[in-house]
């Protein structure tokens, strides 16, 4: 079965357009996304705005046996937005509910992004995807079983996960005694009947 990716909509270079960040309420970017989008249309200021991305991707994952596709956004609270800022468009975005200002000085005189720091949130987007991933792959409670080093072949549950370093407490069973013993994630994987 072939997957159709949808065609991105064509983007319309906007004069002296540069990209600011719009810091939000986490866990409404998109929503917030959509509503200057309608905003702008209303307003007729959408000839001002060249692009309105909130850095993220699907992605197909698979845990306890099922398949099931979640949206991961890298920068929770953020909207990026290419635009030629009017004072007129500075108050509509202003008026935005769950919209808390831009990010960088002052909310009344933002400052654009420059081609540096761009630089550097496209690279922080392809490591995100890493610790997206990582962090939904384990959760306290779950059992794994050990996939190399000297515990191999050994199953346990999970005591603790710390993502900064990228490693596990894992509870096996050695003597008939839980021993706790720290992991990196990529020794482990999730324990499922029959291997």
């Amino acid at each position: 079965m072939s997957e159709q990716i949808p065609e991105a909509p064509e983007i319309q270079p906007v004069e002296g357009a540069q990209w600011y960040i719009l810091q939000t309420y986490s866990g409404f970017e998109n929503r917030v996304q959509k509503t200057i989008k309608e905003k702008l249309r209303v307003a007729k200021l959408g000839h001002l705005v060249e692009e309105i991305f909130v850095p993220g991707e699907d992605v197909t994952r698979v845990k306890n046996g099922r398949r099931r596709t979640v949206h991961v956004i890298y920068f929770p609270g953020y909207v990026l937005i290419k635009m030629n800022l009017s004072d007129e468009l500075w108050h509509l975005l202003m008026d935005i509910p769950r919209v808390s200002g831009f990010v960088g000085r002052k909310n009344s005189d933002p400052q654009p992004l420059g081609e540096a720091e761009l630089g550097n949130i496209r690279s922080q987007m392809s490591e995100g995807f890493r610790q997206a991933t990582l962090k939904e792959e384990f959760e306290v409670g779950e059992q794994v079983i050990v996939i190399d080093g000297p515990f191999v072949n050994f199953s346990g549950k999970i005591d603790e996960v710390n993502f900064d370093k990228n490693k596990l407490r894992v509870l096996i069973s050695i003597l008939g005694r839980a021993t706790p013993v720290e992991l990196d994630f990529e020794k482990v994987k999730p324990y499922t009947e029959g291997g």
